[in-house]
């Protein structure tokens, strides 16, 4: 008779066991799940894929590497300096929500304006365009080879009229969509542009500093588990 007890108790304990573990890693997946958003605007990347190595140029000679994305989060805008309306719009508008976002020793926040129109923006003009905006705010640029590629892993894109390049007023379409890189240089998210009632395809940036603080605790809470 003991001995069946025995085999009865060792097999409730494993079952206890067993479902002690699926409940620990029940309560890490919902860590994990999307957080509920009212922003259609925002798409989450669920896989994170890790950007592909790139180096870009920036003021004083620095290289903006992956290295540079690191314990921080990122926001990239694509645009360039010559833009007449989406691209000053839209890092003004960064600007005013700037101090919204987080910017502790946890959650740092980056935002790194890429210009596609390396022919007229050169890395120190490039810098007193952004820093005109805000003095935290990175200008980043390289060679069509090295950003189209970049730009297009990013779902977003890019065209420059060949034939208007010798004209000093040439215009560039881009993408004004706004996306969020992870402190593990990671693609972690997009923020869709829609057009306003100007005309002007814009960001909600209030949307958007609402669900990055949603993203950025998410984050860190997973990691924490």
């Amino acid at each position: 008779m003991k001995p069946l007890i025995i085999v009865f108790t060792c097999i409730m304990m494993g079952f206890c066991l067993l479902f002690g573990v699926l409940q620990a890693s029940a309560l890490n997946t919902s860590s994990r799940l999307p957080f509920v958003t009212d922003n259609k605007a925002l798409v989450l990347n669920q896989s994170h894929p890790v950007l592909p190595d790139f180096a870009f140029q920036k003021a004083g000679k620095v290289a903006f590497t992956n290295a540079s994305l690191k314990g921080k989060w990122t926001l990239f805008f694509v645009g360039y300096t010559f833009c007449p309306d989406v691209c000053p719009t839209t890092l003004a508008n960064l600007d005013r929500v700037y101090p919204l976002l987080p910017n502790d020793p946890d959650n740092t926040t980056q935002v790194v304006f890429v210009s596609v129109d390396p022919n007229r923006d050169k890395a120190e003009q490039l810098a007193d365009y952004v820093n005109y905006f805000n003095p935290n705010f990175i200008g980043v640029t390289g060679t069509h080879k090295q950003l189209w590629p970049f730009v297009t892993q990013l779902g977003l894109i890019y065209s420059i009229v060949e034939e208007s390049e010798q004209d000093q007023y040439y215009l560039v379409d881009h993408s004004a969509s706004i996306v969020l890189i992870n402190p593990e240089g990671e693609f972690h998210a997009t923020f869709k542009s829609v057009r306003n009632e100007q005309g002007i395809n814009q960001v909600d940036m209030d949307l958007m500093v609402e669900d990055i603080k949603k993203i950025q605790a998410s984050y860190q809470q997973g990691k924490t588990i």
